[in-house]
């Protein structure tokens, strides 16, 4: 499968996966952009909440933060509206939030902040701390590291870019050549301040252990609730 992000593909592009058996698994953040999604051919819809951390997937990026919607509102008026699966995303890291999102319609769940913590992701030290000790409110949409609206930690670089007067980020993809240096050195240095720290306001709850543990923690509690 191939998936999007901040739009869909062009038809020509569908057409030659959907001939390859590739299906297309479309990120959207509104109602209106599932029922774009589908109409263009998706398979499946993955419905983002605004918890989730890193870059924002709406279609119109310029307009991301309008139309941010938390994912327990999100979600089943995107079931209601399409015909195809819908995946849930956006601020799921325990049990309690896959068993939720099945309740309310999705046939799976995608978790991106939750899986930060693991050895596999190799995060830096500092990072990786900082996540598993967030609350949900000290994160923040800015575009500041790369042009384009992403959830972040609440760093001292991230306080200073959203501050009354300070300059706004330059497009995308210029925002994200002018970080570069600072955002290298950052993770170099393991110096929280000067990375792109990308979370989700759930991030508080990811665990630091093996992927597969915590998979299996997760599908194992969800399941335990639903019974």
């Amino acid at each position: 499968m191939v998936s999007s992000i901040m739009g869909i593909y062009p038809c020509d592009f569908i057409e030659k996966a959907k001939s390859r058996g590739i299906q297309w698994f479309a990120t959207v953040t509104t109602v209106t952009e599932a029922r774009r999604a589908e109409c263009a051919g998706a398979e499946a819809i993955v419905a983002q909440g605004m918890e989730a951390g890193g870059h924002q997937g709406a279609f119109n990026a310029a307009q991301a933060e309008a139309g941010m919607v938390g994912l327990f509102s999100l979600l089943p008026a995107v079931v209601d509206a399409v015909h195809v699966p819908v995946i849930a995303t956006g601020g799921i890291a325990d049990a309690r939030a896959v068993a939720a999102a099945l309740i309310l319609g999705a046939s799976a769940v995608q978790i991106g902040t939750g899986f930060l913590r693991c050895p596999e992701a190799a995060l830096a030290p500092a990072w990786a701390d900082a996540i598993g000790g967030s609350l949900p409110e000290q994160t923040l949409v800015i575009r500041a590291f790369s042009g384009r609206a992403g959830r972040s930690l609440a760093t001292a670089y991230a306080h200073a870019a959203s501050a009354a007067g300070a300059p706004p980020a330059a497009p995308y993809p210029v925002q994200r050549g002018l970080t570069q240096a600072m955002r290298v050195i950052g993770s170099k240095s393991n110096d929280l301040d000067r990375m792109q720290a990308w979370a989700g306001q759930s991030g508080g709850l990811a665990q630091a252990e093996p992927a597969a543990a915590i998979a299996s923690h997760l599908w194992e509690g969800a399941l335990s609730m639903l019974r």
